[in-house]
């Protein structure tokens, strides 16, 4: 189910376009740009660089990070959310996921976030068996005890290189 779940965040011929595109400056999607920005989003480690895992015959790279969001001003009751990749410069969904799924991968019962408390995906990877960078970015929308919506974003750059002890900007 792991497998699946990340291994869709980039995947296909589209894949083969994201290491030269950066989305600083494309618009977000309109799911988004909807509902008010107050849900902080962060990944560890940022970049992500590439690892192998010999042991593992299924896909040849893995990049493995965490998500995690945080409501600094209310509790919001999540509604949906999910991943976008980034290429032919526009951000693309590849994933949706429900009140469900992120109560499981966020451990956040019934999917109500409560004001200040981090919730935190720490088993995120992407794979692939080429050595492919590329953005992702995760999102977030749910709505507040007052009724407004709200969202939260973070992107993330995953890099088309093996991780090396020791390299600048890298993982550890």
């Amino acid at each position: 189910m792991k497998q699946l779940i990340f291994s869709i965040l980039i995947a296909g011929p589209a894949a083969a376009t994201l290491a030269a595109q950066a989305p600083q400056d494309a618009p977000l999607p309109e799911a988004l740009r909807e509902a008010e920005a107050i849900l902080k989003v962060s990944h560890f480690p940022s970049p992500v660089y590439a690892t192998t895992d010999e042991s593992r015959r299924d896909f040849r790279y893995f990049w493995k990070h965490n998500t995690a969001v945080l409501s600094p001003e209310e509790d919001v009751q999540l509604e949906a959310c999910g991943a976008y990749i980034f290429y032919n410069g526009q951000w693309n969904l590849r994933v949706r996921y429900g009140t469900k799924d992120f109560a499981r991968l966020f451990r956040c019962p019934k999917g109500r976030m409560k004001k200040g408390q981090p919730y935190t995906f720490a088993d995120n990877w992407r794979t692939d068996n080429r050595l492919l960078g590329g953005w992702a970015m995760w999102y977030f929308i749910g709505t507040t005890a007052s009724g407004k919506r709200v969202c939260g974003y973070g992107k993330l750059e995953t890099v088309g290189e093996v991780y090396e002890e020791g390299k600048e900007g890298g993982q550890g």
